[in-house]
């Protein structure tokens, strides 16, 4: 697939992102990738899984919509997350 750079790019920032900002778990996230991109939702979801499985499962809902922009670049247009737990 010729996404898989941009679907590491996609975690990476996904995971800064949480780290940044305390968020434990991604509920919901919407990307926004070019129209020449194959990147599909199940895709997505799968990969981050895979990547980054404390922050993503089979519950987030993971949106991939297409938007004219630079192929290999996304935009993570929405994201919803449960915060960290302090004690």
């Amino acid at each position: 697939m010729h996404d898989s750079f941009l679907l590491h790019k996609i975690a990476a920032s996904l995971q800064r992102i949480c780290d940044d900002n305390h968020i434990a778990k991604i509920k919901e996230v919407v990307i926004q990738v070019s129209y020449n991109s194959h990147m599909e939702s199940q895709d997505l979801q799968e990969h981050l899984m895979e990547i980054i499985p404390r922050l993503v499962d089979n519950s987030t809902i993971v949106t991939v919509k297409s938007a004219e922009i630079e192929d290999q670049t996304a935009v993570i247009y929405m994201l919803k997350g449960d915060g960290l737990e302090t004690v």
